[in-house]
């Protein structure tokens, strides 16, 4: 009997709060960790000691030459997604970027037919669509068990920073709400309606003085099939809800929506208002001794590198939970 193909060794470009975060996923994943690759020596040694990678690297360019390294994630800022995802896939580099891949659709494109082009695996970080019950969401759209999905309302929002140089608020570095978190709410939509364009599109936007976008609404409709109400801000504190409706009831992805814990599931028996409701919970996997995370259950980090690892253990390219035409759509 054939071996079971040996699970890939992954390089970190990055040393920031989402890339602590990432390398936590693959530390509870029981995975392999070779390099931490980062603008500075002391930046990747910090992130390096407490994931207990194998090696740390002064510059990005060393990390992606390392040998021991098959699968490089990328958790720099917007901005340079574009470069450090083609360092990446030029050095030969399955990769892996954290969302936005990239600042707009020309750049997303660029670097998916670059991966294509050499065969190797991308993948957008949309670590959403791996937690449980956004799988279990999934499986009850496709067993039309609450009939036809006709609507998506979701909304995203917390009280961003104040400081104009935060890269939040930069429009140097890519700065706004939509890229940010507005994604998370575009990809509830095309999760339920697939990855089409949709056939109209209308948006509005707060604007800081810096013209960045600190707040904005989406309304996107796909004919024949329904719609989507979206909602982002870094100006209030919102619900964080997902809701999706269908002509036989309606799933609520309870917030934080886009890492969730809590979903009910409301079916109607055929009168209006008449309504019988389920709640499903899937608690968040626990932390191992000695790691921490930064950003709020990222401890579900882990169903996402358990993912990627059996994709490309498959010999896989993509990602069928979140295809690269999806990432091209949403961008």
């Amino acid at each position: 009997m054939a071996s079971a193909p040996s699970r890939p060794r992954w390089g970190i470009l990055g040393a920031g709060g989402i890339c602590n975060d990432f390398a936590t996923g693959i530390v509870m994943a029981g995975g392999s960790i070779s390099a931490i690759g980062a603008s500075s020596l002391s930046k990747a040694q910090v992130l390096a000691e407490k994931v207990k990678a194998k090696q740390a690297h002064g510059s990005y360019e060393s990390l992606v030459s390392d040998p021991n390294v098959d699968v490089v994630y990328v958790g720099t800022i917007h901005t340079m997604h574009l470069p450090h995802a083609k360092l990446a896939l030029n050095a030969g580099k399955h990769v892996v970027c954290e969302k936005p891949l990239a600042v707009n659709e020309e750049q997303a494109r660029e670097i998916v037919e670059l991966a294509r082009a050499k065969g190797l695996f991308l993948m957008e970080a949309m670590w959403t669509r791996f937690f449980p019950l956004i799988r279990k969401v999934r499986e009850l759209i496709a067993d039309g068990s609450l009939g036809l999905p006709r609507a998506v309302q979701a909304d995203f929002g917390f009280i961003g920073p104040t400081d104009k140089s935060h890269r939040l608020m930069d429009p140097a570095q890519a700065g706004g709400g939509m890229l940010d978190i507005g994604i998370y709410l575009v990809q509830v939509a095309t999760m339920v309606y697939g990855a089409s364009m949709p056939d109209s599109m209308q948006g509005t936007a707060m604007l800081t003085e810096e013209g960045v976008d600190s707040e904005g609404s989406l309304s996107l409709c796909w004919k024949d099939k329904g719609s989507a109400s979206l909602m982002y801000t870094l100006r209030a504190v919102t619900p964080e809800n997902s809701v999706i409706m269908f002509d036989r009831g309606y799933i609520r992805i309870e917030g934080p929506a886009h890492t969730p814990t809590r979903i009910t599931i409301f079916r109607s028996s055929g009168g209006r208002g008449d309504l019988t409701s389920e709640s499903l919970d899937s608690p968040l996997p626990k932390m191992l001794p000695g790691l921490s995370v930064n950003y709020p259950h990222s401890e579900g980090m882990v169903h996402q590198v358990e993912a990627i690892e059996k994709c490309i253990q498959e010999g896989k390219l993509e990602c069928p939970e979140y295809p690269l035409e999806e990432s091209l759509v949403i961008a």
